[in-house]
């Protein structure tokens, strides 16, 4: 089998999904400390690993069980689909890397899970001295999940990635081909990093095709 000329690297939260859900999830599980978290995230006082420990250590099992429970009520943004089964057809691997939890990226995409390459989210586990711990293989001081790694592995051809948020920034850095929506692209822009602002995949899927990376007509 040939190479692939590119590798897509798609968010989860806020992307993949019309809302950010983990942000949705866990304001409705346990608004107290995501609240102020999610602010200090925000105002880069706080990092996106030292965000999810802190929260993990705040939470409990049930906890959880609430925010997996909840994501019941969302579902893949239109269009989403049948720009995966694009790339299918094109022989683009699809890379699903979420800096949220498996378990609440499974609730959502396992039906569809067979379709991608990889899905790279960070894992739960939990026992009775240390409590909730959220942990991933791609860690690195700053993310609990570091993209721009996910792709150093997993990239084949071009790097294709479509993003919407703060947990996007480090992966857009290093990407050939960056898809952004708000508020990705305010601080892509702030860094200078070229980048194509998104509404919809069939935007994606146009720019693509543009770029020779899937076929026209």
């Amino acid at each position: 089998m040939a190479a692939a000329i590119a590798t897509v690297f798609c968010d989860f939260d806020g992307t993949i999904t019309t809302e950010d859900t983990f942000d949705a999830v866990a304001a409705a599980v346990a608004p107290e400390v995501w609240g102020p978290l999610k602010t200090q995230l925000f105002n880069f006082e706080i990092n996106l690993r030292q965000s999810m420990e802190l929260l993990a250590a705040a939470l409990a099992p049930s906890d959880l069980e609430q925010m997996v429970s909840h994501m019941a009520q969302f579902e893949p943004r239109p269009g989403f689909l049948p720009f995966l089964a694009e790339l299918e057809s094109a022989g683009l691997p699809f890379v699903l890397v979420s800096a949220g939890l498996v378990p609440l990226v499974n609730k959502l995409m396992a039906p569809h899970r067979h379709r991608f390459k990889h899905l790279v989210a960070a894992e739960v586990s939990f026992n009775s001295l240390d409590g909730l711990q959220f942990h991933s293989e791609f860690f690195s001081s700053d993310e609990l999940v570091a993209k721009a790694a996910v792709i150093a592995r997993y990239g084949q051809g071009s790097s294709v990635v479509i993003g919407d948020s703060i947990t996007d920034l480090g992966m857009a850095q290093v990407a050939d081909l960056v898809f952004a929506r708000a508020p990705l692209c305010h601080w892509l822009e702030q860094r200078q990093i070229a980048h194509h602002r998104w509404e919809d995949f069939d935007d994606v899927s146009a720019v693509l095709k543009a770029e020779g990376l899937l076929p026209r007509g």
